[in-house]
Order: structure tokens, then C-alpha cells, then sequence
């Protein structure tokens, strides 16, 4: 199975015709069309577009055609919540995914002073760390660097 073959079978197994997978992952339907018509291979931007947009989808498979095409052979195994340490296992249960945060508040005690003033564990971070950069991107496409 090529590249060809791979991107196709990825549109088939998400249910999406041309249009909808080139806006889902975020490119033109040139790009997908010389890629189906074997005039180009997907790029190194495209195959990590589509990565990005189905976590799901094994590396391995999709740039090599090696495994199976799902990271642990099933479609909603490799799916990731925003939060979670680890791929869902039963969306049905209604148990909290483990947050980042939650490591981070077991980590990040603060001596019993602080704790009385208010500070708040969670957001504090480490006293050994401080900001060095900080980028602002405005919707025009500039930005600045403080």
C-alpha cells in the first residue's frame, strides 16, 4: 500500500470525501488532488497535519505503511482527550480524566506561609524558574517578543 493508498483508506475509515478531509486537516484540495493523482507525495507538512488532526492514526503506518493504522489497532483506543495521561478507554464511564494539573499539585507544595497567603499550589511554579521570553501574536500576523 503507498501514500496514495494510506490517505485514502484514512478518508474511508473517517467517513470524509476530499473536500472535508483537506479542511479537517488543514490543506488545499490541490495539494490532496496531485497527491491522488500521483503527480506529488505527501509532504512532511501534510503527513504532520494529518497526524496532528487524528491522533489516532500510527506514524509508523501512515509515513512507512508499517503496523496497523491505528496506534493500538483500534480507532477509539488512540484517542486522546485534551487532558488525559493516557488513550480513553470507555468514553461511557463518567470517571474525570487525569489531569495535568494533578501531578503538578502533588509536586509543588509550598512552605506553610506561603500556603497562608493565599498562594495557590497549582499555578506556582517552581522558585528555581523564571521567564525569559515572553511572544504575543496578534491576528494580523505580527507579533512581539518582551
Amino acid at each position: 500500500m503507498n501514500e496514495r493508498d494510506r490517505l485514502l483508506h484514512v478518508m474511508q475509515s473517517e467517513g470524509m470525501n476530499a473536500k472535508q478531509f483537506c479542511q479537517e486537516v488543514g490543506i488545499s484540495q490541490g495539494t490532496l488532488s496531485n497527491i491522488m493523482g500521483g503527480r506529488n507525495k505527501p509532504s512532511l507538512d501534510v503527513l504532520q497535519a494529518i497526524l496532528r488532526r487524528f491522533r489516532g492514526i500510527s506514524c509508523d503506518w501512515l509515513i512507512m505503511g508499517v503496523g496497523t493504522m491505528y496506534i493500538n489497532g483500534s480507532r477509539d483506543e488512540g484517542i486522546l482527550t485534551l487532558f488525559a495521561d493516557e488513550p480513553s478507554k470507555d468514553l461511557s464511564q463518567n470517571k474525570p480524566a487525569t489531569t495535568l494539573a494533578e501531578p503538578l499539585k502533588q509536586h509543588t507544595a509550598l512552605p506553610d506561609a506561603a500556603s497562608q497567603k493565599g498562594f495557590d499550589t497549582a499555578s506556582t511554579c517552581v522558585a528555581s524558574r523564571t521567564v525569559s521570553k515572553i511572544m504575543i501574536f496578534y491576528s494580523d500576523g505580527t507579533f512581539e517578543e518582551r
